[in-house]
């Protein structure tokens, strides 16, 4: 079984998302976890023993075609599914490149919530409920 997390950007943000590997390693050990983040934070990621493939993307470049060509390669990774814990337009973006099998929340528990349009399974989790119950609801 292989998934893909799509948490772009904002280094604290990146960090404190990180906790749902432990969760879903320990769901199913065999699991493959595939992260996907802006190359300007990779290194925060790097070697993390959880994360089985890390895919950097070149977004704050504004290098859209190397970008959408790195994603092409991933989706032939055929995800069992795709969680966005970022819920802005551009992950939502990316998670459905990579997977119409893609979670994230509705359009009434997002930022910008017309990234709910580019989700298949939908959560309705209050925007203001904890980052870490948001996180691990998905």
């Amino acid at each position: 079984m292989k998934i893909a997390i799509v948490r772009l950007s904002a280094l604290g943000d990146i960090i404190q998302s990180a906790v749902v590997l432990q969760f879903i390693k320990n769901f199913k050990k065999d699991i493959e976890i595939h992260w996907f983040v802006d190359e300007k934070f990779e290194g925060i990621l790097k070697n993390h023993p959880l994360i089985d493939k890390l895919y950097a993307l070149p977004l704050k470049d504004k290098k859209i075609l190397k970008s959408l060509k790195i994603l092409l390669k991933a989706r032939k990774n055929n995800y069992n599914a795709v969680i966005d814990l970022q819920g802005l337009i551009k992950s939502a973006i990316v998670s459905r490149i990579l997977s119409r099998n893609n979670f994230g929340f509705d359009k009434n528990s997002l930022k910008e919530s017309f990234a709910h349009n580019f989700y298949n399974q939908k959560l309705e989790l209050d925007y203001n409920e904890n980052v870490f119950v948001r996180y691990l609801s998905l």
